[in-house]
């Protein structure tokens, strides 16, 4: 060891190279496979009482811009829009957007239906 004072610094370093490589790819693995349970678990079909969960939804998304009233904030009042729009517009101003307002991401194809079909409920 007189001679090479850096040999077991240097393998140290290299087994600490090979076990965060290891460490890394296991990891990736690990995440593919929690995103394809996430996507399993994501799948809604129907709604018992779809008013209800619109209620429920439009209170995590829409209450940010749109009041928690739904009276209107920074986005339009929500509370009479019987007669301006079916429910399948809403349905897709939802899930794309429309002029300032961004699609909704966080919600799917069925949540948006029943967001609609709530606020169509409330409108006055």
């Amino acid at each position: 060891m007189k001679g090479r004072p850096l040999l077991p610094f240097g393998i140290i370093a290299i087994v600490g190279i090979v076990v965060m490589i290891s460490l890394s790819f296991m990891g990736l693995n690990q995440r593919e496979a929690m995103n394809a349970d996430e996507e399993e678990t994501e799948e809604v079909t129907e709604f018992e009482d779809p008013v209800a969960a619109g209620e429920e939804l439009t209170q995590a998304s829409c209450i940010g811009c749109h009041g928690g009233d739904l009276g209107g904030a920074s986005g339009p009042a929500l509370t009479s829009l019987e007669g301006s729009y079916s429910q399948e517009e809403i349905t897709d101003i939802i899930l794309n957007g429309q002029g300032a307002m961004p699609a909704i991401s966080n919600v799917n194809d069925v949540e948006a239906d029943a967001i609609a079909e709530y606020l169509l409920s409330i409108s006055e």
